[in-house]
C-alpha cells in the first residue's frame, strides 16, 4: 500500500466485551505500534438515546452521567475503540485491520483515511479536561494558559500513545485515592511512580506535595512521553532530583513515603517484593490496573499491609494500602 505524505488512518473497532478490547489494545500497541488509542468512544446518537430527555447540549457533563452512559453502553455491547496511525509506514493500519478480520472475526472493524492537515483537530476533539476533584484536574496541553506551570491544581498532559491521559478509569482512580490520603503524606518526601507511563501520577505528587519522584517504566517510549509531560508542567529548576529510569536499571535503594503502581494484576504480583521493599513505616501504596474481580486476590497478596480503601469505576478498581 503506497501512502501519500500528509495522510493518517483511523481504525475503528467495535467489541462485545472489554476483555476482547484489552486483548486487541495490547496487540495494537506491541505488534502494530499504533500511534494513539481512543480507549472508549460512544457516538452522539447513542448517548442521546441512553440519556433520553436528560441529553446534554454543550457544557460539562457530570461524571455520574458519564459513568451511567459507559455502563449502559457496555451492557449493550457497544464498546467502540479508535486506533490512530500517523507516523512512518502506514501499511501498519492495513495489516492491523487484516489481522483482526482473520483472527478476531467477532470484532467489527473499519479503516478510514484522512488528510494529515486534519490530524491535530481530529485528535484534540477526543480529549477534554478531566475533573478528578475540585482541587485536581487533568488538562490536555492545548488548553494551557499563560503561566500554566505555576498552577498546582492542573496536571497538563500531551495525550497519545496509550501511556495514560487521565481518561482511563485506573489513572483516574489512583488520583482520587492520592487526593484522599495526601494530607497524611509528608511534603517534600520521596515518591515512586512504578510503571509511570505518561507520568501523570508522579506529576500529581510533585504538584500537590513537592515530592521527589522516581519515574520507572519498562518502555523507553513511555519514559520519553513522561519527560515531555514533566517539561510541560514544570520549570527546569523544579525538576532537580527527579529520576527517570528503565525498570532493568532500577533497584530499591530508598524508602518512599508514597508508591504508585498502576499496572496489571500479574505484574503487581510479580513485582510484589520490589514494591513492598520500597515502603517505609507509615508509607502509602496505591495499586491499580486491577479488574473488579481481581481485588480479593490483590488484597490477599498484599495482606501484610493495612487496607485503607478500595474504589471502583466501571470494570476497574484501585486500592490504597498503608504500611
Amino acid at each position: 500500500m503506497t501512502v501519500e505524505k500528509g495522510e493518517f488512518f483511523i481504525v475503528e473497532a467495535r467489541f462485545g466485551n472489554e476483555e476482547k478490547a484489552l486483548e486487541v489494545n495490547e496487540l495494537a500497541m506491541n505488534s502494530f505500534h499504533v500511534d494513539g488509542v481512543e480507549e472508549f468512544s460512544i457516538d452522539e446518537a447513542t448517548v442521546d438515546e441512553i440519556l433520553g430527555e436528560r441529553a446534554y447540549s454543550g457544557g460539562d457533563v457530570p461524571l455520574s452521567v458519564i459513568d451511567e452512559v459507559e455502563v449502559e453502553a457496555k451492557v449493550r455491547n457497544e464498546l467502540i475503540y479508535k486506533y490512530y496511525f500517523f507516523n512512518g509506514d502506514l501499511k501498519r493500519a492495513e495489516d492491523f485491520v487484516a489481522y483482526i478480520e482473520e483472527n478476531h472475526q467477532e470484532v467489527a472493524v473499519t479503516a478510514e483515511k484522512q488528510e494529515f492537515s486534519d490530524w491535530n483537530e481530529e485528535w484534540k476533539k477526543h480529549y477534554a479536561p478531566i475533573v478528578v476533584t475540585e482541587n485536581l484536574s487533568v488538562i490536555p496541553e492545548w488548553y494551557k494558559e499563560e503561566g500554566h506551570k505555576s498552577n498546582r491544581d492542573n496536571i497538563y498532559i500531551n495525550p497519545g500513545m496509550g501511556f495514560g491521559t487521565g481518561e482511563h478509569e485506573t489513572t483516574f482512580l489512583c488520583l482520587k485515592l492520592f487526593e484522599s490520603v495526601k494530607s497524611e503524606i509528608k511534603e517534600g518526601g520521596l515518591c515512586l511512580d512504578f510503571g509511570c507511563g505518561s507520568g501523570i501520577l508522579g506529576i500529581g505528587a510533585i504538584k500537590k506535595l513537592k515530592m521527589q519522584v522516581d519515574f520507572i517504566d519498562i518502555d523507553p517510549a513511555a519514559l520519553d512521553n513522561c519527560l515531555t509531560n514533566l517539561k510541560l508542567n514544570f520549570e527546569d529548576s523544579e525538576l532537580n532530583g527527579i529520576v527517570l529510569a528503565h525498570r532493568d536499571r532500577f533497584e530499591v535503594t530508598e524508602k518512599y513515603e508514597l508508591v504508585f503502581a498502576n499496572i496489571l494484576e500479574h505484574v503487581l504480583i510479580l513485582e510484589k517484593e520490589t514494591l513492598l521493599s520500597s515502603l517505609k513505616e507509615g508509607s502509602f501504596l496505591i495499586l491499580s490496573g486491577i479488574l473488579n474481580d481481581q481485588v480479593p486476590n490483590i488484597r490477599e497478596e498484599y495482606k501484610m499491609l493495612t487496607h485503607i480503601e478500595t474504589v471502583s469505576k466501571g470494570d476497574w478498581s484501585a486500592i490504597v494500602f498503608k504500611k
